[in-house]
């Protein structure tokens, strides 16, 4: 599957895929949840190996610093309907509880995880 493009997930969060011939993977994740602000893009980048896609994002640009990563691992599909899926298992590590950055994060409550599926963008 040629995942290159753009793709949104069950919440409007968006990402950008462009892939070389390595199956080096880079791009930007527009969030439409959380912290992040939805007008901005943050860098993506990883690995496409077959039907397996391993992603990760900074959730950090020119302007602002989120003190979080997330790292995404995902399986291609094709639904019933002939669509095509990226179903993604992601963890997001983050220093910070708080958006003033004052009140770091406890190890035990670092860490957030949860799924989400991908389709292109326009896809129906």
């Amino acid at each position: 599957m040629d995942i290159n493009g753009t793709w949104v997930n069950q919440n409007g969060s968006t990402v950008t895929f462009e892939t070389d011939a390595s199956g080096r993977v880079r791009g930007e994740f527009r969030s439409r949840k959380g912290r992040a602000t939805s007008d901005r893009g943050y860098p993506v980048s990883g690995k496409l190996n077959g039907e397996l896609l391993a992603f990760e994002v900074d959730w950090r640009d020119a302007g602002t610093n989120l003190h979080a990563v997330a790292s995404f691992a995902c399986r291609l599909a094709v639904d019933a309907n002939g669509h095509d899926r990226i179903h993604a298992m992601w963890v997001l590590a983050r220093q910070f509880e708080d958006e003033a950055h004052s009140k770091p994060t406890e190890v035990w409550n670092t860490f957030m995880t949860n799924v989400d599926i991908f389709e292109r963008e326009g896809a129906e």
